[in-house]
């Protein structure tokens, strides 16, 4: 049947293509993006523009990606090389033209932008009516990942702000955008006067699926790491928002980050949980872990006291004891400080699991988890160090060192919201700065599988939600101006790794490479001796994609390749897949992502 109305909107949209100086997507459509810093959700967002290779002294654009939700209109780009940080540092503008009328607004580059956003000064203007009225990041809601130096970025603007509605006065359905770099040879995207295009569509995205809060198994163990801004959790005003977030929670485990004042915590958690007895531990400055396990010993770790770590006893409940990595590192411009305190933590990981010399005595294959403050709003390279053991100093911290007891990187957790498709962990509404992923939880994937794991947001809840909680809508705001990051650690996960078969120094899996990959990945493993061994790729449900090899295969390193293609030759889709080997009875797992 002869649909007049899809007639009319594709007709619509090709004399905007034949007859304009930009290129778009005539298939833009919405769709549902998490603004986390990771990207695999852009991956079936056409590419509005292609910039040219090369036409740039230093930031050279490389393609522009546009959608939206109901909520967001998202925005991705990314460079051809080179890393940069969006918050600082740049001079990096964004023009959009919120009526795709090129008489309104400011005008540049063929283009009438009601918005123009300078990233590097996280401040812009509105342009309405011949009036230039200064904004800052809460009045667009504006969301950007990652927080560090990268790549490639992702960012999120509200339909409702002023800029995209005219004040008001409209629904946006269709626009401009032009980014650009403001100083000498610098790049512009589009390189055509005219901007790119983009439309928005009554299509539906569907809001995420909310993640109750709740284990998915009583028996898991769950860690709860929090900055409660200063001494929040005795603040006679803010101490019944951190409670009433606590209880719900319900953690077995607490690493606290800003908290300094020691001597009450513990007995304000245990009144929390009065059925329960708990332990605290605290070093020097303003870091602690209360647990409902036993302290068997606990450190400062580095010599600004700036990372702690505390030793649980679990072994009735993983079969090894627990350690718990609390970290609060240097603030705001601070790199080189940063830079500096994970790489001396690097070293002194890398002595305690090669030399056993360490704060206190610990056995291999011992599981840890690694959480904490990180405040990595700078170089990338900081997070690198901690999660691959990259030392950037190692005239003064020595050798690399990967950090796992398989003699690979340790994992980087990228939880999101409960109600939302958003994943910073910091926001404050005054600041310039744009809330950022400045939590993380870092975890030993080789002893540790993952449970349930989440940010809690209560503004981002819906009343029934909170209520069924008892919780309310401004209890994460008012408590801190950090947000609540949990993780639970699987009991008996039939995917993970067997604990008690840990043996890191006989059978190794290395990271695959490229990862992520398109069309071809390599994964490399290491025998000690001849061992008959099964290689399959399995999704994140533990379901098998594709078993690769099930051979005896020689002492020494093996490669295998995989091809992205299922048992039945037929090309799975984008997303995070794992590849795991199984020696005898021992298993070892390492994550691939697929990207098309």
């Amino acid at each position: 049947m002869f649909n007049q109305t899809l007639y009319n909107e594709i007709i619509k949209g090709l004399k905007k293509f034949i007859f304009s100086p930009f290129l778009f997507s005539l298939a833009l459509g919405g769709h549902p993006i998490c603004i986390d810093g990771l990207f695999g959700d852009w991956v079936e967002v056409p590419v509005a523009y292609s910039d040219n290779n090369d036409d740039a002294v230093e930031a050279d654009f490389s393609i522009l990606k546009i959608t939206y939700d109901s909520e967001f209109l998202f925005i991705y780009f990314r460079f051809n090389e080179g890393e940069f940080l969006m918050q600082d540092w740049n001079d990096f503008h964004l023009y959009l033209d919120s009526d795709n009328n090129s008489s309104t607004g400011k005008s540049f580059h063929g283009i009438g932008a009601e918005l123009e956003w300078t990233f590097g000064a996280r401040s812009g203007y509105q342009h309405f009516n011949s009036e230039q009225i200064e904004i800052y990041q809460n009045d667009l809601n504006l969301r950007i990942g990652p927080t560090i130096t990268s790549q490639e970025f992702e960012i999120a603007i509200s339909r409702e702000a002023f800029p995209l509605t005219m004040n008001g006065s409209q629904s946006m359905t269709d626009g401009k955008i032009v980014i650009s770099e403001v100083s000498a040879g610098g790049d512009l995207l589009p390189d055509e006067i005219g901007g790119v295009y983009f439309s928005i569509n009554e299509d539906d995205v569907f809001p995420p699926e909310p993640i109750l809060l709740e284990k998915y198994s009583e028996d898991d163990i769950r860690i709860l790491s929090y900055n409660t801004w200063g001494t929040g959790i005795i603040d006679d005003e803010r101490q019944i928002h951190f409670k009433r977030v606590i209880q719900v929670l319900d953690p077995d485990i607490i690493a606290l980050q800003e908290h300094s004042e020691w001597e009450e915590i513990d007995d304000i958690i245990q009144a929390w949980f009065p059925n329960e007895q708990w332990h605290a531990s605290w070093t020097h400055r303003d870091l602690v872990v209360l647990s409902r396990f036993s302290i068997i010993d606990d450190a400062s770790m580095i010599s600004s006291n700036r990372t702690m770590v505390a030793l649980l006893n679990t072994e009735n409940e993983l079969g090894k004891n627990l350690l718990v990595f609390n970290s609060h590192l240097s603030c705001c411009s601070n790199n080189q400080d940063r830079q500096q305190q994970v790489d001396e933590f690097a070293s002194v990981w890398r002595e305690w699991v090669l030399d056993s010399e360490g704060p206190f005595e610990i056995e291999e294959g011992t599981p840890f988890v690694h959480v904490g403050d990180f405040n990595y709003v700078g170089y990338r390279q900081q997070m690198v160090t901690i999660r691959d053991g990259d030392i950037e100093d190692e005239n003064q911290y020595g050798n690399d060192f990967l950090p796992d007891w398989d003699s690979t990187s340790i994992i980087d957790l990228f939880p999101r919201h409960t109600h939302k498709r958003m994943g910073y962990t910091w926001r404050k509404d005054g600041s310039s700065f744009n809330p950022g992923k400045l939590d993380y939880v870092f975890y030993s994937d080789a002893t540790i599988d993952t449970g349930k794991y989440y940010i809690l947001n209560t503004l981002a809840m819906d009343d029934i939600s909170l209520s069924n909680y008892e919780l309310e809508w401004e209890d994460t705001q008012n408590a801190s101006d950090h947000l609540p990051i949990v993780f639970d650690i699987a009991i008996n996960n039939e995917v993970g790794i067997e604990k008690e078969h840990i043996l890191p120094n006989s059978v190794t899996l290395y990271p695959n490479y490229p990862n992520p990959f398109n069309s071809k990945t390599s994964i490399t493993f290491y025998l000690s001796d001849p061992e008959i061994i099964d290689l399959s790729i399995i999704d994140i449900m533990g379901n098998t994609i594709k078993k690769l090899i099930h051979e005896k295969r020689p002492a020494g390193n093996s490669t295998v390749n995989w091809d992205g293609k299922n048992m039945n030759g037929e090309s799975v889709t984008s997303g995070i897949y794992f590849c795991l080997l199984n020696v005898k009875k021992k298993s070892f797992k390492s994550k691939i992502v697929l990207l098309k």
